[in-house]
């Protein structure tokens, strides 16, 4: 008579640990992809308040608010060159921080990113024109009236001059979230525009 033993084989045993290892993976990803996909749409909410701030301030002022020195100087840290918006006049109560440049408070998500970037970046076509001498606007500036860019998931801000992030690129895709403004009435290249 044949003596049969109650137990699993190893073959049984590798499958559920691998099993158990493919869910464990699934669990973990999903917070992960969670997070990612509310900063992204945090920065995207984020940067339709600041365009419509910018938009209301033109409205009033004539122009974009300034990001150079009229020496031809970057505005820095960053949220300086949004200031305009919050006073004397208030367009937004406040500037928003990049989620993707800072986490919880205080704590910078990328240190190898410049320390003067601590909310979105914002550049103009007419101080850039007017204070520093352009005579095309360069590829970063893309041939509009202001530029505003998020480090996005890369977590780091690279000015809009490497690929634009699209959802479609996955969660972890290099590039930053971009918005422009409508298209610029100085000195432009055409075929700079797009890149």
């Amino acid at each position: 008579m044949r003596q049969t033993r109650a137990g699993f084989t190893l073959i049984e045993l590798l499958i559920v640990v691998a099993i158990r290892g493919i869910l464990a993976a699934i669990a973990h990803r999903t917070p992960v992809s969670a997070r990612i996909r509310a900063k992204i749409a945090k920065a995207q909410s984020d940067m339709q308040a600041i365009v419509t701030g910018l938009e209301s301030y033109r409205v009033d002022n004539g122009k974009y608010p300034l990001w150079k020195h009229p020496d031809g100087t970057n505005k820095n840290p960053l949220d300086t060159r949004l200031y305009p918006l919050t006073t004397p006049v208030s367009y937004m109560s406040t500037v928003p921080q990049d989620p993707f440049i800072y986490g919880p408070p205080g704590v910078r998500l990328n240190e190898d990113q410049n320390v003067a970037y601590i909310t979105y970046d914002y550049t103009e076509a007419w101080s850039r024109v007017h204070f520093s001498g352009a005579t095309i606007l360069p590829p970063q500036a893309r041939c509009a009236e202001f530029k505003l860019t998020s480090a996005g998931p890369d977590f780091t801000n690279t000015w809009g001059n490497s690929v634009t992030y699209k959802t479609s690129n996955g969660l972890t895709s290099s590039g930053d979230i971009i918005r422009l403004g409508a298209r610029t009435s100085y000195p432009c290249d055409d075929s700079l525009v797009g890149l």
